[in-house]
């Protein structure tokens, strides 16, 4: 689960927890990007805009929607081949026509799924890299 805060919650929460390394976001996303970790297996990605004013997706969620969840997210063993199963399954168009590069240099691919509330939900599907396992919460 990805939570959209400003800069300083997202200081305040990484404070809060040791402030935990902070993950290699991709440029392009304009985000910075620590994780938490809790038994069995739950991690939430705790998000915020590298340029609070500028138009990144984590930015501009923001403004429209304030603090908040803005992604669930989705671990798979092959981003690719869990792309087409949704796809040819369910007939979801993922926002991207292959997967990229994501933090920490996980693999992924979104899709907005409609919701009930009119809304979207954005779903990401993470594949983590050969030998990442998630770290422990002490």
């Amino acid at each position: 689960m990805g939570l959209a805060v400003d800069p300083l919650t997202f200081a305040r929460i990484r404070a809060a927890n040791a402030s935990l390394r902070l993950a290699r976001v991709p440029p392009e996303h304009d985000a910075i990007e620590f994780e938490l970790d809790f038994p069995p297996g739950v991690r939430l990605a705790i998000l915020t805009p590298r340029r609070p004013h500028g138009n990144g997706a984590i930015a501009r969620f923001i403004r429209k929607f304030g603090e908040g969840i803005q992604q669930v997210e989705f671990r798979v063993t092959d981003v690719a081949r869990a792309t087409e199963t949704l796809r040819a399954n369910f007939g979801l168009v993922p926002v991207y026509p292959a997967a990229r590069h994501g933090a920490g240099g996980a693999r992924v691919n979104f899709f907005l799924v409609p919701a009930r509330t009119r809304r979207k939900v954005l779903i990401e599907l993470v594949e983590l890299p050969r030998g990442n396992a998630p770290r422990k919460r002490a």
